[in-house]
């Protein structure tokens, strides 16, 4: 006689195996003692091919997180995987801006791109120890707080400057170049610098202005960054509270006219125009995309006892407008009457 076809609807708790699909699973069995089972709180059956002790892990098994820790040995490859990839960018970027340096058409621009390219990997360790210092320094949080690390928008915003200097190399002298390198870089850092923390520090926004002025004098337009300066400052904070009133949003504070300030320093008057031109084009595209996701981008209330304020990250549109201005103004493409317009 064949064996009977037994069909059972059991919790799928008590199931362990790649069955167990939903709140209840069937098991259905042509064997003759298939009829017998074993209710769950009992003795484990025996020891069979699909529950040996080594075996005993199915959430392991079939791809979900176990109950218990990750073994140490999958969490060091994992770390080490992660670190391989990380330096195996930083290297193939590095080399490939020393392969460019040595096809430079000139000394001084194949010198200045060994000097990027060196820099590059550097640049990333010393703005990780600035963030992570650098608000212990102002008083802002205790240094043995953990705060989020972050580090692909710093490879990323590091190979991004690299890049963009040395498409200056390409157009351009080595000494404007690496002069337009020093404000991307500051701008860079305060850009990573208020995506963690939610302000801007003085201890960074008057190095960029200083520098600013000082890249005037040394290329023969120090007045025009004087003036860049003070229209930036005026300008900047009329715009900003323009936007304040007309979005009802937080968008205006002394740091940002500042940050503002030292911008029109570096972009010189002629330039200043474009500027502010790109950068609010940026920051009206930073309000689009957060009113799109319905995200926050920063938090400006870094202390804990304080109520977060949710403000426009200000920043991050000028850095994109220093960049626009610095790659079309030199821009031998250009027509004269664009690159006048650009400060060019």
């Amino acid at each position: 006689m064949p064996a009977p076809f037994v069909c059972y609807a059991v919790p799928w708790r008590v199931l362990r195996g790649p069955h167990a699909h939903g709140r209840w699973s069937i098991i259905t069995s042509l064997a003759p003692d298939s009829h017998r089972f074993i209710p769950p709180n009992t003795a484990t059956p025996p020891a069979t091919a699909h529950n040996t002790p080594d075996d005993r892990r199915p959430a392991r098994r079939y791809g979900k997180a176990g109950r218990g820790r990750t073994p140490r040995g999958h969490s060091e490859r994992t770390m080490r995987t992660i670190r391989l990839n990380e330096t195996t960018l930083q290297t193939a970027a590095t080399l490939a801006m020393l392969l460019w340096s040595l096809l430079a058409r000139t000394t001084p621009a194949a010198l200045a791109g060994v000097c990027v390219a060196l820099w590059f990997p550097a640049s990333i360790r010393v703005y990780a120890v600035a963030l992570q210092w650098l608000p212990v320094a102002c008083g802002m949080r205790p240094h043995t707080q953990d705060r989020t690390t972050q580090q692909n928008e710093l490879v990323a915003g590091c190979l991004l400057v690299a890049a963009c200097t040395l498409a200056l190399l390409i157009t351009t002298s080595p000494l404007p170049a690496l002069a337009d390198a020093v404000a991307l870089n500051l701008a860079n850092l305060l850009v990573q610098f208020e995506r963690r923390e939610g302000w801007l520090p003085n201890a960074l926004l008057m190095p960029l202005l200083l520098c600013g002025l000082l890249a005037g004098v040394v290329l023969d337009h120090a007045g025009s960054a004087i003036a860049g300066a003070c229209v930036g400052w005026v300008l900047g904070g009329l715009g900003l509270f323009g936007l304040s009133v007309r979005l009802r949003g937080n968008f205006l504070s002394g740091a940002d006219m500042l940050l503002l300030c030292a911008c029109g320093a570096w972009v010189g008057l002629g330039g200043l125009w474009a500027f502010m031109l790109f950068a609010g084009c940026a920051l009206l595209g930073v309000r689009a995309v957060r009113g799109q996701f319905r995200t926050p981008f920063v938090q400006a209330a870094p202390l804990a006892s304080a109520r977060p304020v949710w403000r426009y990250p200000t920043t991050l549109p000028a850095a994109l407008g220093l960049l626009l201005v610095f790659l079309l103004a030199s821009n031998p493409a250009l027509p004269h009457w664009a690159r006048l317009l650009l400060g060019g």
